[in-house]
């Protein structure tokens, strides 16, 4: 007996139909993946042109020193997050308006441009970049030797000063009435007019031996921290025929350099910039916000984190 044949269902034409479509679905999806693929590549082969000089840049930045204290920014949430970003000393927030995107001429530095390594250190980026430029303090801010003051660590002081009536009313804000008490308006040790004559008035600083003071403003301060603790070291009111000698020492150390601010007898605020224990001196720079001088950044390394936004040509 031979073996029977199995019987075999004919084909549904749906299903046919089906399978090429499904296939030539797969196909096209196939086929436009690898044409995204390529586009992504011939882009990536091909960036966009590198800034040159005078190329008109738009772009966020942070300002940063190199401790990573943000000095200045473009971005308003940079300038009040104090978490992740913290301070320097001399940061101040601006009218929330004017944190936006910055535009600068690329390679324009000088009157009317932008410090020199900032200016210069943009050019060869491009578009989308997201990028450290360091600046050297021989192409940041400029120092003015001018605001710079060098102090010894322990301070000699006349205990006689002498100073003009009109002097006296205004850093007193009261009249020289001889024999009676003031608070110095600078040391914040009780000072005495000793004689008022023909215009002139003559003081007698009498701290004692022992005093902590803290002439540049107040350490403890909750919100603005200031200044430093003085100590009375001596006091010989009989030095130098009668103009006296105080002797005040400075406690401060090489670790509080751009750590510590304060506001000088002349009112302009500073930082302390330099300390030699070695030379018996420390340094202190100032700042002129009538001139937008800044002691902190001034002839300091820094480091702008640029994202740059937009390119126009110099040339359009």
């Amino acid at each position: 007996m031979g073996s029977e044949l199995e019987s075999k269902e004919p084909r549904d034409p749906r299903r046919v139909i089906t399978a090429v479509i499904v296939a030539a679905i797969l196909v096209s999806l196939i086929a436009i993946g690898y044409v995204l693929y390529l586009n992504s590549k011939s882009s990536e082969l091909v960036p966009s042109e590198a800034i040159v000089g005078g190329d008109v840049v738009t772009m966020d930045y942070i300002g940063r020193l190199a401790n990573g204290w943000v000095f200045d920014t473009s971005n308003l949430t940079v300038a009040y997050d104090d978490v992740n970003y913290s301070k320097s000393l001399t940061f101040q927030r601006r009218e929330n308006s004017s944190y936006k995107e910055f535009e600068m001429t690329a390679g324009d530095y000088g009157t009317g441009g932008t410090i020199k390594g900032f200016a210069l250190g943009v050019i060869g980026l491009h578009v989308g970049d997201r990028q450290v430029i360091e600046v050297p303090p021989d192409e940041g801010y400029p120092i003015r030797s001018e605001m710079i003051l060098t102090i010894n660590i322990s301070q000699e002081i006349n205990a006689i000063e002498v100073m003009t009536e009109d002097q006296f009313r205004d850093v007193y804000d009261d009249e020289p009435i001889p024999m009676h008490r003031y608070t110095h308006f600078f040391w914040g040790w009780d000072v005495v007019v000793v004689e008022r004559i023909g215009g002139t008035v003559t003081l007698r600083n009498e701290p004692y031996v022992g005093e902590v003071i803290n002439p540049y403003g107040d350490p403890q301060d909750p919100e603005t921290p200031a200044g430093w603790y003085c100590l009375v070291e001596s006091y010989d009111s009989t030095a130098y025929d009668g103009m006296g000698s105080i002797t005040v020492r400075h406690l401060i150390t090489s670790d509080d350099v751009y750590g510590l601010k304060g506001t000088d007898y002349d009112g302009k605020e500073f930082v302390l910039s330099a300390f030699n224990s070695t030379a018996g001196i420390f340094q202190i720079h100032k700042s002129d916000p009538d001139t937008g001088y800044n002691g902190e950044i001034s002839g300091r390394t820094l480091y702008f984190e640029v994202t740059i936004l937009e390119v126009k040509s110099g040339e359009d």
